[in-house]
C-alpha cells in the first residue's frame, strides 16, 4: 500500500494543510503541530481509530490535492506497516470474522483487489483521523497562544490512552476488538 504517492483531496487536503508545515513558508501568527505530512499520516489513523471516527473520501475538485511522496513512506515503511495491520486487525466496522481481519493485515500484502478491503478501513481511520487533529489542534485558533492551548489540550486528551507498560490494558484493548 505505501509504493505510491499518497494523495488527499477535498477538505482532508486542506487539513492536511493546516496540519504540516511541509515546504510551506513560516507563519509569524501560527506553528504546525507537525513538520512533514508523513507524520500526520502515522498519526492519524491512530487517531482516527481512538476516536471511532471513519470518514469517506471527499472528491471536492474546488481544493488543490495534497500528496505525501513515495520517498517518504519507503523511509518510514516499518512504522507504517505496523500501524497498518494494527488498525486493519482490531477494526470491526464490516463485522468479517478474526481470521479475515488477519488476512487483510497479513496475507493480502501482494494482492491488491484482495487488500482492497483493508485499505478502504485504513485510509477511512486515516481521513477521521485527520478530521479529529484539525477540529482539535487547528479549527478556532487564532493565535499562537492559541495553537499551544489546544495541543496542551490535546496531549492530557491523549495520555488517558497512554499504557504501553500496562498489559492488562492491552489484553483489555483486543478484548473490546475481539480478538
Amino acid at each position: 500500500m505505501f509504493d505510491k504517492n499518497v494523495v488527499f483531496t477535498g477538505k482532508h487536503a486542506e487539513y492536511l494543510r493546516a496540519l504540516a508545515q511541509g515546504s510551506s513558508k513560516p507563519n509569524p501568527h501560527h506553528d504546525w503541530p507537525f513538520k512533514m505530512n508523513y507524520q500526520v499520516l502515522m498519526a492519524a489513523p491512530v487517531i482516527g481509530f481512538l476516536y471511532h471516527r471513519f470518514s469517506s473520501k471527499d472528491n471536492d475538485k474546488t481544493i488543490q490535492e495534497n500528496k505525501i511522496f513515495v520517498e517518504q513512506l519507503i523511509n518510514n515503511i516499518d512504522q507504517l506497516e505496523l500501524i497498518y495491520r494494527t488498525i486493519v486487525l482490531l477494526a470491526q466496522s464490516d463485522s468479517v470474522s478474526l481470521d479475515e481481519r488477519m488476512n487483510r493485515a497479513f496475507r493480502y500484502d501482494r494482492d491488491e483487489e484482495k487488500r482492497s478491503k483493508g485499505d478502504e478501513i485504513f485510509k477511512g481511520y486515516v481521513r477521521g483521523g485527520i478530521e479529529v487533529l484539525y477540529e482539535q489542534l487547528i479549527q478556532g485558533s487564532e493565535t499562537k497562544s492559541d495553537d499551544i492551548q489546544k495541543l496542551q489540550e490535546f496531549v492530557v486528551f491523549c495520555g488517558q490512552f497512554e499504557h504501553e507498560d500496562d498489559p492488562e490494558c492491552i489484553y483489555k484493548f483486543c478484548r473490546e476488538a475481539g480478538i
